[in-house]
């Protein structure tokens, strides 16, 4: 996307995105009309700094905030025909870049089968149900049961981010991020068991020869529907099993932690409101920039790392008074795992991911060149 097209795309806040839903990619597109919107891109920290300065912020907390401010690489998309997108450049949707020979990633068999099992069976005695409907659910019944290959997501190229601006030195400058995740079934009803349902595969070698590899047959379509007749075969049918392919054009920016994070849950608790509450509020990210390479991210519910860091030392889970508490002792393994990619929303007229899907990484693997313990986390709200 060229900068000078900026101001003809929908500008909104993240958070009233969140609240308003996809409805709002209805919208005419229209160039901002808020005198007090906030350009959300901070080259520098300097330019940061002068942002924040706008909005009356402390001394002492813009040094606190700028102190946590991350490197961020906006993923910044643009729908196209997968044919135009060149070999090997970042992507999100279409037909995965992969090497000659790479097995395609697969899932394991689902707990969930015998449910699927359970209703096609009640489907079939029950009249008021579609011929169609109890084919879906029987389908559903035997791919659950059995391994299936994953719907390729996301590709990255590591140089063109690293390229954009100064990245945090644990993520490779060179090399690309491959994700692929089940979206035939719905992780917002606990089908799939994450563990098995993602991978992520960091390819190293720039020189690599790559391919576009044809995208193999998931048996339903990318959201899990039965593929009407007319598109049961050839091109129809491959289209419906792939994300629309868009382009990435990685753009640098510093970003400041969300009212969800691990550091603005423990020292600013409900009901006290973070310092940079009315900034952030102001920030207004084109709708086709909703992904990113690390940074701090939009957060639909509070961060996966908290979670994941009390897995990590087995800590019980209080959801009460305890919790803030709780979590404050546990800052080490907390801050150990990072948002490493985030994937909201981007350019296209027909995905509502319905809410954020956050790819995380201890920051002791990514050091080690550890990708296979990367984890994926949905949220919804």
């Amino acid at each position: 996307m060229k900068e000078d097209s900026r101001e003809s795309i929908l500008w909104l806040s993240r958070r009233r995105f969140l609240g308003a839903g996809l409805s709002l990619l209805a919208l005419p597109r229209v160039g901002r009309a808020m005198s007090d919107v906030v350009d959300p891109y901070f080259p520098t920290l300097e330019a940061l700094d002068d942002s924040l300065r706008r909005f009356s912020i402390s001394p002492a907390d813009k040094r606190m905030l700028l102190g946590l401010a991350r490197p961020t690489a906006i993923l910044s998309s643009a729908a196209m025909p997968d044919a135009d997108i060149p070999l090997g450049q970042g992507k999100i949707g279409g037909a995965p870049d992969i090497p000659p020979g790479m097995i395609w990633p697969e899932r394991e068999g689902y707990a969930a089968a015998d449910n699927w099992a359970e209703r096609a069976a009640e489907a079939r005695k029950n009249k008021k149900f579609t011929k169609e409907i109890v084919e879906e659910y029987e389908t559903k019944a035997v791919l659950a049961a059995r391994p299936a290959p994953l719907i390729f997501l996301m590709q990255i190229d590591l140089a063109a981010c690293a390229a954009a601006g100064p990245m945090d030195p644990d993520i490779p400058k060179t090399g690309r991020l491959l994700l692929f995740y089940d979206f035939v079934f719905d992780p917002g009803f606990g089908e799939q068991e994450q563990e098995k349902a993602f991978r992520l595969i960091y390819l190293s070698d720039e020189a690599q020869k790559l391919e576009r590899r044809v995208i193999p047959d998931f048996g339903l379509s990318v959201w899990g529907d039965l593929l009407p007749p007319e598109q049961r075969e050839g091109e129809a049918r491959q289209q419906a099993q792939q994300l629309p392919p868009a382009l990435i054009h990685p753009k640098f920016t510093y970003t400041l932690p969300h009212f969800h994070s691990y550091p603005m849950m423990v020292n600013y608790p409900y009901p006290e409101d973070m310092p940079h509450l009315a900034w952030d509020d102001r920030l207004q990210w084109p709708i086709n920039d909703g992904c990113q390479l690390f940074g701090w991210p939009e957060l639909v519910q509070y961060s996966p790392a908290i979670d994941l860091g009390m897995e990590d030392v087995n800590a019980p889970h209080y959801y009460d008074l305890r919790f803030i508490p709780q979590i404050r002792q546990l800052a080490k393994p907390i801050a150990n795992w990072i948002p490493l990619v985030s994937i909201m929303y981007y350019d296209n007229d027909s995905v509502d991911f319905n809410g954020g899907y956050y790819v995380m990484i201890r920051r002791t693997d990514l050091r080690n060149g550890d990708f296979s313990k990367a984890v994926i986390v949905f949220q919804t709200d």
